[in-house]
This record gives C-alpha cells, sequence and structure tokens, in this order.
C-alpha cells in the first residue's frame, strides 16, 4: 500500500519503526523520516564521544550513530515499557561506548601482539548483538539513503548538510559558508522537507 509523505511525517517514532522492520519500498522514507528526527540527539551524542578515539571523526561517529538508529527501529519492542526515543538513544550511545571500548583496547595492546584481519571485517558489536553482515548492510543502505538524498539537495544544502553532520551550529555554519544564519536555517528547513517527501 503506498502512502503519502504526509501519512509519514505524521507517523510516529514506533509505527515508523514498523515501517522500517517491515523491509518494504516505503522503509527507506520511514527512516529518511526517522533520521531527521534524531539527527540532533546523535550529532549531541557524537559529540560527547568523538575525542574518546582516536582516527574517528565527528562524521564516523554520525554513521556510525545512524547504524545504532537502524538497529533500534529494527529491533523495537514497544511491549517492553521503554519509549522508542529512549531506546534508540540507548542504542546509538552503546555503539559509540563500543568504538571507545574497542579503540582503547587496541591501544593497550601492543603492536607485536596484533593479529591481522581481513579489513572487510569489523569488531564492532552492537548492544543488539548486530553480526558483522548485519553491520556492512546497515553502512551500505544509510550509504545509499543519502545517496539518493544527495541527488535531491543543492549545493548550498549539501554543505549545510555536511556541516550540520559534523557538528556545526547554525552560526558556525553561517560563518564557514559566510551567510546568515537565516540562510543556514531556510536550508535546513528545505532539507527536511525533501526528506519527508
Amino acid at each position: 500500500m503506498q502512502h503519502s509523505s504526509y501519512f509519514f511525517e505524521n507517523c510516529d517514532d514506533t509505527t515508523l519503526a514498523s515501517l522500517i522492520r517491515s523491509g518494504d519500498a516505503q522503509s527507506d522514507i520511514a527512516f529518511e523520516i526517522i533520521c531527521v528526527r534524531y539527527l540532533n540527539l546523535i550529532s549531541s551524542i557524537a559529540s560527547k564521544y568523538r575525542y574518546c578515539a582516536e582516527g574517528y571523526e565527528l562524521s564516523d561517529f554520525m554513521q556510525e550513530g545512524l547504524i545504532g538508529l537502524l538497529s533500534a527501529c529494527k529491533s523495537y519492542d514497544n511491549g517492553r515499557g521503554m519509549s522508542f526515543k529512549n531506546y534508540a538513544m540507548l542504542c546509538v550511545e552503546n555503539r559509540f561506548k563500543t568504538i571507545r571500548r574497542h579503540k582503547n583496547a587496541t591501544t593497550q595492546v601492543p603492536p607485536t601482539n596484533l593479529v591481522p584481519i581481513d579489513s572487510s571485517l569489523e569488531l564492532l558489536e552492537d548492544a543488539n548483538e548486530m553480526s558483522v553482515q548485519e553491520i556492512l548492510e546497515s553502512k551500505e543502505y544509510i550509504k545509499s539513503v543519502f545517496k539518493n538524498l544527495d541527488k535531491t539537495l543543492s549545493e548550498l544544502e549539501k554543505k549545510v548538510l555536511k556541516l550540520y553532520l559534523s557538528g556545526y551550529s547554525y552560526s558556525q555554519t553561517a560563518a564557514a559558508l559566510s551567510i546568515s544564519e537565516k540562510a543556514v536555517d531556510n536550508a535546513m528547513y528545505r532539507i527536511r522537507k525533501k526528506l519527508s517527501r
């Protein structure tokens, strides 16, 4: 059954998570909507962790945070008494903690004791016990969502979104792009509208 963008915009998080779990053709739209809703929170949590793992940029943490959000959508159980928002943020934070633990563990082990592994594998395991295959599929899925979004955004909107995902405030974005804060706000409004189509 096809739904209009208005339908998705007015769905609560639990309904969107259920649509994402269904995996039908419209699950991508549902995930784009939920991404927009949670970008601020993910960015805020990512900012706390980005200095804890050398070699990781804020944009890396944002991508990992979106994987945590996708994992939350796929595993959320409304009957357990926790709101989707709290559950999702717990999944995101646990993902960041796993990155930090992994980085700290590898820095404490002398390089001579490290065993090389296949570069296509990842050692990051989520609190929801995502398999390596699921993590790689999630990364590809998130890349495809943002690739589709990239086709619809203007050059200014792409620049604004990139800075936003890197943790820039509206005023910092405005200064970096030599535009007004109002122009940044307008660009973010247009981005949100395009995501919800």
